[in-house]
């Protein structure tokens, strides 16, 4: 389906109907801003209004889907025109989900915006200059920094993400560590724990992304990689202060994870012997 082609062939039609966008939006139920969208090829209508629009336009379906009058079309057959609807209702369902999600980014966005003015009111309010606001207005933006490519770029928004988080966790820590005017404080801990818990959530990421050992393998897989993730957090404690690199907890819950892993593979295992 050619959307540029299907876009002048409505406004070509309604010309020649001589109806205005106006016009055609009121008989349609929508409003003027829409057709105009459609007819620069920048949206497409709903699949429930083709019926309507093709009787209004004086054309078939097939005729609006495929932007030109049958007469043109002396190889069309059903097949094709059930193809370029099975195409265009994909289109709609993509437009109309990108839609969804760019409402909620702008959503979340203002009530970000919102949140970091009300900060800087209170702030300034209280203590007459910038001062403890740096830590809720720096977490805000961090957060954000994670939240929007999950939501605007779909399976790229969580490689995007972390590379987000792996670029400023450790800007946003010393923000905060300066925030609270104790030097030594955070980074000495939190830097070697964030660098080494980002190691692991690539790791993790290549597992269920890039690799195609099925969903229940990589994540048994990654559950196994959080022993060592948990041993050098230890270890880093340890160094920092005097924390045991191993207890009785740590033996715990590394039994734990390698119960959960081995529950998933057997799962996974099962299941893929019973479909086949």
């Amino acid at each position: 389906m050619d959307n540029e082609k299907m876009a002048l062939f409505i406004a070509d039609q309604r010309k020649i109907k001589k109806l205005t966008q106006k016009e055609l939006a009121a008989k349609l139920g929508v409003t003027d801003k829409a057709v105009s969208k459609w007819e620069r090829g920048l949206s497409c209508p709903d699949i429930s209004l083709l019926s309507t629009l093709s009787d209004i336009l004086g054309v078939t379906t097939g005729e609006l889907l495929n932007g030109e009058r049958a007469v043109m079309l002396e190889n069309t057959n059903v097949d094709s025109i059930v193809e370029s609807t099975i195409q265009y209702a994909d289109t709609v369902t993509k437009r109309k989900s990108k839609d969804i999600r760019n409402a909620f980014a702008v959503t979340i966005t203002s009530l970000f915006l919102l949140g970091i003015m009300v900060c800087l009111i209170c702030n300034f309010a209280i203590s007459g200059k910038l001062t403890w606001a740096w830590f809720p207005i720096s977490s805000i933006i961090y957060m954000w920094l994670l939240v929007i490519p999950m939501v605007i770029c779909k399976k790229r928004g969580v490689c995007i993400s972390l590379v987000c988080t792996s670029l400023f966790t450790i800007p946003y820590l010393y923000v905060l560590e300066r925030v609270i005017g104790i030097d030594r404080l955070i980074m000495p801990i939190a830097m070697p724990v964030s660098i080494v818990s980002l190691l692991y959530l690539w790791i993790v990421y290549v597992l269920l992304v890039k690799f195609t050992w099925g969903r229940y393998l990589s994540a048994s897989i990654a559950l196994i990689f959080g022993i060592p993730l948990s041993f050098g957090i230890n270890f880093i404690l340890s160094k920092q202060i005097g924390e045991p690199i191993m207890d009785i907890w740590d033996i715990l819950v590394y039994s734990l994870l390698i119960l959960l892993a081995v529950i998933i593979y057997v799962t996974g295992y099962i299941r893929n012997n019973a479909r086949k």
